[in-house]
């Protein structure tokens, strides 16, 4: 039986969706985010004649967040990357994941009256790469931050 025949089941839609990053409110300016996405390594295991497979470890996909700049966003951001351990004065080298313990990160799904259906929850996320869109004069485009962030694991409730 297909969805469109009955009318307790909506299919979800793809703009239909908040993120929240931290204690901060849900930001409202995202354009885009891509969904954790798992992938299991397989390995082989050869008997006689026979070939078994096994599942190996699991690597989670970084996600990509697409946002309007609304002001002083891409500070915001930058911030946030300079307070994990990045240091461009050459103070520290690399980045320190103490500094995320406890970082709220969710992305959740909603239905067509606002209200929360999934979530996804990051566990130990940090700001991999921050990317700034190209100013040019001959558009009129909105300007985009695009940030990529990194995790060691996900749930989906």
């Amino acid at each position: 039986m297909s969805f469109w025949s009955r009318p307790d089941l909506e299919p979800l839609r793809k703009f239909r969706f908040q993120i929240q990053i931290g204690s901060s409110d849900v930001m409202w300016w995202a354009k885009s985010v891509t969904q954790p996405s798992p992938d299991v390594s397989m390995g082989e295991y050869q008997l006689i004649n026979h070939k078994i497979k096994f599942p190996g470890i699991v690597t989670w996909s970084d996600i990509d967040i697409t946002m309007v700049d609304v002001g002083k966003k891409g500070k915001e951001f930058y911030k946030k990357l300079t307070e994990s351990g990045y240091k461009f004065e050459g103070e520290k080298d690399g980045i320190i994941k103490e500094h995320y313990k406890g970082q709220v990160f969710k992305i959740e799904k909603l239905n067509a009256l606002g209200k929360v259906i999934e979530t996804w929850k990051l566990i130990n996320p940090f700001i991999k790469s921050i990317k700034y869109s190209d100013l040019d004069y001959s558009s009129d485009d909105l300007v985009e931050i695009t940030i990529t962030v990194a995790y060691d694991s996900a749930t989906l409730t």
